[in-house]
């Protein structure tokens, strides 16, 4: 059997190494962006909740079925698809959904949005959040943290996996606590 001439086994083993690792940052990237890469950006979503609420006497969007379609009034004046579809839907569902003048559910927004909240309650209250909990172009977070946005003044922070249980049940308080001051306050 004839031997390979060496410039040939080098160019077999280059091409061998680069399938390779072709192979990996693929595999890496669909682990890395589970739905793809975006920019549904957490920051444009908060400037967006400031300047509704200073167009309409501090109240956040509210008054729609469900929370994900009262996030939609923010939408074409104040957002973008982009931005309001979360970082989890495409794009194209979003828009198509959005020209036909519907609304968004809770399948085609990935948002957790509380409704219902104005620029005058509890600033520790939480406005939004990413459902899955991703970075700002989409990657996965390692610890399973979210990134918040709050209410006036409306910012965002970063709560790590490990207090995110915590974080949770703090809001189920603060939730609490307004629903008595709102009662009492009549």
């Amino acid at each position: 059997m004839p031997s390979i001439p060496r410039c040939w086994r080098f160019i077999i083993v280059l091409s061998t190494v680069a399938a390779v690792l072709a192979g990996g940052s693929g595999a890496y990237y669909r682990w890395a962006y589970p739905y793809g890469s975006s920019h549904s950006c957490d920051k444009a979503l908060m400037f967006a909740f400031g300047d509704y609420a200073r167009d309409h006497g501090g109240a956040y969007p509210a008054g729609e079925a469900t929370p994900e379609a009262s996030l939609s009034l923010l939408y074409p004046r104040y957002v973008d698809a982009e931005v309001i579809r979360g970082k989890t839907v495409p794009t194209q569902v979003v828009q198509s959904i959005l020209d036909r003048g519907e609304r968004l559910g809770p399948d085609t927004c990935g948002w957790h949005y509380v409704a219902g909240l104005r620029s005058d309650d509890d600033p520790r209250l939480a406005l939004c959040w990413d459902k899955v909990g991703l970075r700002h172009f989409g990657e996965r977070l390692s610890d399973g943290g979210h990134f918040v946005i709050f209410v006036n003044p409306t910012h965002v922070e970063y709560i790590e996996g490990a207090k995110w249980a915590e974080f949770l049940e703090e809001q189920k308080k603060l939730h609490e606590e307004r629903k008595e001051k709102m009662a009492k306050n009549g």
